[in-house]
């Protein structure tokens, strides 16, 4: 019965050990796909602060819309700085205690999220025109009528010659 025991004791130590690995594997995967969601939204970020940036240097400089666009310029850049200097693991524990303390700013935040996120990925989706000839009553006909008839002729035309 000992070898019974041992066995089952092996298996058990077995079956941790591939656990353990299996959650090292899926965590070191997950930062490393986090790491270049975040490298993609900073350098993103970048970008619109460059463009305002531009765009506040075409403005008249003492105009106040000019420098309302250099310090959104300035607040995006620097969110871009943060966010670079950043460690996953730190934000993900910002992000969590933020949602203990306001769930509901959260839960609000997170939809708003989702809603640019479909609408930015319903944006880039390339528009194709479809029709539905099964449900057309119509499609048939626009079909046929442009089908030559038994003597060649197209749309009912007469030879008149």
């Amino acid at each position: 019965m000992s070898d019974t025991s041992d066995l089952s004791r092996y298996a058990t130590e077995h079956v941790k050990e591939l656990g353990t690995q299996a959650k090292a594997a899926a965590k070191q995967e997950a930062v490393a796909q986090a790491d270049q969601i975040k490298d993609t939204a900073t350098s993103k970020m970048q970008a619109a602060a460059d463009s305002a940036d531009a765009a506040a240097r075409e403005l008249d400089p003492a105009s106040p819309q000019a420098q309302a666009v250099q310090q959104v310029a300035d607040r995006i850049e620097d969110a871009a700085v943060k966010l670079r200097d950043a460690d996953i693991g730190e934000l993900a524990g910002q992000v969590t205690d933020m949602a203990r303390r306001n769930p509901l700013l959260f839960i609000g935040g997170a939809a708003v999220a989702g809603f640019a996120a479909a609408r930015f990925l319903k944006a880039r989706e390339p528009r194709t025109m479809t029709y539905a000839h099964s449900t057309d009553p119509w499609s048939s006909r626009l079909e046929r009528m442009n089908q030559p008839d038994a003597d060649g002729r197209v749309n009912g035309e007469r030879n008149y010659g």
